[in-house]
C-alpha cells in the first residue's frame, strides 16, 4: 500500500512537472465602440519592439498594416487604433517578433464589432425572378377557374344535342 501511494505521488509530481504551463504571452483586442479597437499585450519581453497586423476576417485585407509596438519595462503595451467597425466587423490580430528571418513570438486574437454598429446594407435577393413565377401561377389559377366554370355549366344544362 505504501509503495502504491509513493508511486502515485511520484506520478502526480511528474505530471505537474511535464504539463506545460499557461503561456505567459497574451494578446487582447476589444471593440467597445464602433470607430476604434483597443489592443493590449501582456507577459511579453520587456522593452521589445513587436509587429502588429490587424486583418478583416471576411476579406483577409490588412486594415492595420504592419505597425510597430513597443512593450514597457514589465512586458506590456496598450494601444488604440482607429478602425471603422461598420466596414470591418470581424477582426484578427497578429503580433510577432522577428529575429533576422526567424519567427520568435506569435500571438493571435480575434474580435467582433458591437451589435449596435451600423453594418453595410445586405445584398438584395438576386435569385430567380418572382414576378414571372407569380404571373404563371396566376395564369394557371385563372385557367383552372375557367375549366371549373365550364364543367359546372356543362353539368347543369347537359350536353348540347346535335342538330340535324
Amino acid at each position: 500500500m505504501r509503495r502504491l501511494r509513493l508511486s502515485l505521488g511520484l506520478a502526480a509530481l511528474l505530471l505537474l512537472w511535464a504539463t506545460p504551463g499557461r503561456g505567459a504571452e497574451t494578446l487582447e483586442m476589444n471593440c467597445p465602440v464602433c470607430d476604434h479597437v483597443d489592443v493590449a499585450g501582456h507577459g511579453l519581453e520587456p522593452n521589445a519592439t513587436l509587429t502588429l497586423v490587424i486583418r478583416d476576417v471576411r476579406s483577409g485585407q490588412a486594415v492595420l498594416p504592419q505597425t510597430q509596438v513597443t512593450t514597457d519595462g514589465s512586458g506590456s503595451f496598450e494601444r488604440e487604433f482607429d478602425i471603422d467597425l461598420a466596414r470591418h466587423p470581424s477582426l484578427l490580430a497578429d503580433l510577432y517578433e522577428r529575429n533576422g528571418t526567424t519567427l520568435v513570438l506569435a500571438a493571435h486574437t480575434g474580435a467582433q464589432a458591437p451589435a449596435h454598429c451600423k453594418r453595410a446594407a445586405s445584398l438584395p435577393y438576386t435569385g430567380t425572378g418572382t414576378t414571372s413565377a407569380g404571373m404563371v401561377a396566376g395564369g394557371l389559377l385563372a385557367a383552372g377557374g375557367l375549366l371549373l366554370l365550364l364543367a359546372t355549366r356543362h353539368r347543369r344544362y347537359g350536353p348540347s344535342s346535335p342538330r340535324s
